[in-house]
């Protein structure tokens, strides 16, 4: 199984305030139908040169419906998943606070393993806080909604495979992400030590559904990922299978800035938009809603110091992951 995601919208703070990811996760099976299915349509547009990119932002309505009916709906087994954000529903100081935050709560994980005589810890994370620093109110709206669209689109590939025929599709799950601003390596391992975190506290507050049935059948995923007291183990998918990617070299990405801006323009003010309609039929979402907003207020801040919130686990996290490595230690021993 395959997940492609890119963005549309700056994240800034405009009148309409809407950005969003699309997510296209696309069956291994089927991939290479909807690849030749998209190049086909995009030979037959326009002005197309041969091994060039169309972006969304260039596409009129009336080419942005020709591509939803050629490539979306003319292929099975593959599904969207809209994460974004509305600016206009909170102030860009609520962000730029939650930046100096998140920073601080860094500097105090760099200052326990400073205490704790862990060096590394001390050092990475004191790299990170500057980092986070660093980032502006949209760089931070985007990190956090790509992180929802990573989460609520593995979410509904396991109920979009969750039958014993499409097992194989967990076995080597890639995530490829349209690069954006993460480019350097700095960038890359201080974004997957977010990642670590932002799925981490997710899976805490909100655990992700899994098939009873999984466990009965030894389902991959539950061997890849491990699960234990509702807790899961995320490490292997950010360090292994997520990747960012250039999207002019891959198919899949270029697939999902078109449907990305397909739903931004419908949802920056034009309910009426026709390649969304058509769109919408392919869209996975919770309670009956389409898109996922993230937006930030004042119980997103801090209120009490930074030392607060660096702790190490629970007794119940530390069952749990004592349980997911005995789990792997037998399944490997079985192997």
């Amino acid at each position: 199984m395959k997940i492609f995601i890119d963005d549309s919208g700056g994240f800034s703070w405009t009148a309409h305030g809407v950005s969003l990811f699309c997510a296209v996760t696309v069956s291994d099976r089927t991939f290479d139908s909807i690849a030749s299915n998209f190049s086909s349509w995009k030979s037959r547009q326009p002005y197309f040169t041969e091994g060039a990119e169309l972006k969304g932002t260039d596409l009129s309505a009336l080419q942005q419906a020709s591509f939803v009916n050629s490539v979306i709906l003319n292929t099975t087994g593959l599904r969207l998943t809209l994460a974004g954000t509305k600016t206009s529903l909170f102030k860009k100081e609520i962000a730029e606070q939650f930046i100096k935050d998140a920073a601080s709560v860094l500097r105090a994980v760099a200052k326990s393993g400073h205490d704790t005589d862990r060096p590394l810890i001390e050092d990475f994370f004191r790299r990170m806080a500057r980092w986070m620093d660093e980032r502006s109110p949209e760089n931070l709206m985007w990190i956090i909604c790509l992180g929802d669209a990573i989460r609520l689109s593995i979410q509904h590939s396991i109920v979009q495979f969750m039958y014993p025929a499409d097992d194989a599709e967990f076995e080597n799950i890639e995530v490829l992400i349209d690069q954006s601003f993460i480019e350097k390596s700095t960038h890359i391992e201080f974004w997957q030590e977010w990642l670590r975190n932002f799925l981490y506290g997710q899976s805490r507050k909100e655990p992700t559904m899994i098939p009873k049935p999984w466990s009965e059948r030894d389902h991959p995923f539950n061997r890849k990922f491990g699960r234990a007291r509702g807790i899961t183990d995320w490490t292997e998918l950010y360090k292994k299978h997520v990747h960012f990617v250039k999207s002019k070299d891959t198919l899949g990405v270029q697939i999902a800035d078109i449907c990305a801006n397909i739903a931004y323009r419908f949802y920056a003010g034009n309910p009426k938009y026709r390649p969304y309609r058509l769109l919408r039929s392919r869209i996975s979402g919770k309670y009956n809603s389409e898109i996922h907003y993230g937006v930030l207020n004042e119980s997103s801040l801090l209120t009490d110091a930074p030392e607060n919130h660096v702790s190490d686990y629970t007794e119940r996290e530390h069952a749990a992951v004592a349980e997911i490595k005995a789990k792997r230690e037998r399944s490997h021993g079985a192997a």
